[in-house]
């Protein structure tokens, strides 16, 4: 009988135990709360920024029908921009900017005039290796 009191005792410690270390693992392991834990380095090799999606200082510019070419130019040189080439019979127009303002500025620029269909940045297109 003197075996059972020091066997119960033994488990009672390995029970204690295993809850603890139980305890201390899901308290470390499990806390979505816990912001400040920091993420496991990897290997990966340092990547390059992604390329703009579109040409810089170039915009697609297209006037709605019966626009006069006078107030195409008009508004072309009001907008800050020269003309690359001119597409679609003189609606449709390949433009730089000049002077600085971003792509997103002048297009809202020509957006903003009622004799413009469409304002759009000179998107790259590349084709899949």
């Amino acid at each position: 009988m003197t075996c059972f009191p020091s066997l119960f005792h033994r488990l009672t410690q390995l029970v204690t135990v295993m809850m603890c270390v139980s305890a201390v693992w899901f308290s470390t392991s499990c806390d979505a709360t816990n912001r400040n834990v920091t993420e496991p380095h990897t290997l990966a090799p340092p990547t390059k920024p992604p390329a703009k999606r579109f040409a810089p200082y170039e915009v697609l510019v297209k006037f709605k029908s019966g626009i006069s070419q006078e107030r195409i130019v008009s508004l072309l040189k009001e907008s800050r921009t020269d003309v690359i080439a001119e597409i679609q019979q003189g609606r449709l127009y390949h433009v730089r900017i000049l002077d600085g303002p971003s792509v997103e500025s002048t297009i809202t620029q020509l957006t903003s005039y009622p004799e413009v269909e469409y304002a759009e940045p000179n998107y790259r297109y590349e084709t899949q290796k």
